[in-house]
């Protein structure tokens, strides 16, 4: 471990390997500090001697003038490679094989444009980070979106920083500089409810959005993605992944069989009478040899989004996201009196405490009950 010494305004930061003390001395405990670590990640990813960390004049010491620095396997990850490189080599063995691969990989590639990505894994400070803090929530991005930035290269840090038996890649004495960053507070979460309509002679946001839908591009297919994303509650990614062999008829009910949730387990969602026609009338248009594999809608998310937002200006319903018919229909099924188990079975959540960010309880519902 670095040790750092101040005498007479300056600092000399010491390293110990093989039983001898490599130091060097600095004009701030910050520079004597970074350069203390970097020789410890050196030296734990068997990159010592470096050139770059020894004086000149001791070079000869360290067998370094004539041979030059110890040579490194570079197609192995190692302190020394970019941020960009590394980046690189994350993606094509750890976000491939994720159910986000696509949403990962363009914040991937963006991180790779940026200039902090040209630097060395190990010379990388938080207050690099800090900094895209700043620059990002000056460009008007959200809390989440800058969040979610710094959690994708504190992931990769991590995996650096774990052993091989944890498919990690064993650079013990990297830092992780993003834990030493101040990230922006989370959001507070979404209540935004579908509102009823405000007397007899008004429609309420659901009949205009629907109205709307149908009315527009692919009315046909966004009809009913919009009532099974009310009466399901499921994430519009699993929605517009639906198989014909999915759709489940028994005894005790109609439901969906969904193989996985975004959290990796497998859940059966119930159908409610008008999901259940809903879907009976999709799979009534399929073609007769449809195989079981078939998908029920032909839209993707982009297209979907897209439709969504003419139909809902259109319909004059403001700042109403889709997935916030996730949260209407999951506060809608806690109405009818699920209970926490059930809520659970239908949204996919693992937790309880993410579940109740989703549903919202509307103020006429609960005077209602109070009398």
């Amino acid at each position: 471990m670095a040790r750092i010494k101040e005498r007479a305004g300056r600092y000399t930061c010491e390293v110990r390997y093989k039983d001898v003390a490599i130091g060097q001395t600095f004009h701030s405990r910050t520079e004597a500090a970074r350069w203390g670590k970097a020789v410890e990640v050196a030296i734990d990813s068997r990159q010592w001697p470096r050139k770059d960390l020894i004086p000149p004049h001791l070079w000869d010491k360290w067998g370094l003038a004539e041979e030059g620095p110890a040579q490194v396997d570079d197609s192995k990850p190692h302190g020394g490679w970019s941020l960009a490189r590394a980046l690189e080599y994350y993606a094509e063995t750890v976000t491939v094989n994720k159910k986000g691969w696509v949403q990962e990989g363009v914040r991937i590639r963006w991180w790779r444009r940026q200039a902090v990505a040209q630097k060395r894994l190990d010379a990388i400070t938080p207050e690099d980070f800090q900094a895209h803090v700043g620059r990002r929530l000056a460009e008007g991005r959200a809390n989440n979106t800058v969040r979610n930035e710094l959690f994708l290269i504190s992931g990769l840090y991590e995996l650096a920083r774990d052993r091989p038996t944890k498919g990690g890649w064993d650079l013990k004495g990297l830092d992780n500089p993003v834990l030493h960053v101040a990230l922006p507070e989370m959001p507070p979460p979404r209540k935004r409810r579908l509102e009823d309509a405000e007397d007899d002679h008004s429609k309420g946001e659901e009949a205009r959005l629907l109205a709307a839908l149908k009315d527009g591009p692919d009315g046909e297919v966004m009809v009913p993605v919009c009532i099974l994303a009310l009466d399901t509650g499921m994430r519009q990614s699993e929605l517009l992944d639906i198989r014909l062999g999915q759709v489940r008829n028994t005894r005790s009910g109609r439901y969906i069989e969904r193989p996985d949730s975004k959290n990796g387990h497998p859940r059966r969602v119930v159908l409610t009478t008008r999901a259940a026609e809903t879907l009976d009338e999709l799979i009534a248009k399929l073609p007769a040899n449809a195989q079981e594999g078939h998908k029920l809608f032909r839209l993707d998310a982009v297209q979907v989004d897209y439709r969504w937002r003419l139909a809902r200006n259109r319909a004059g319903v403001k700042g109403l996201r889709f997935h916030d018919l996730r949260h209407e229909g999951l506060s809608r099924m806690a109405e009818k009196g699920l209970n926490l188990g059930e809520l659970r079975e239908q949204s996919g959540h693992r937790t309880a405490q993410v579940l109740l960010t989703y549903v919202n309880a509307r103020v006429s519902e609960v005077a209602k009950k109070l009398g």
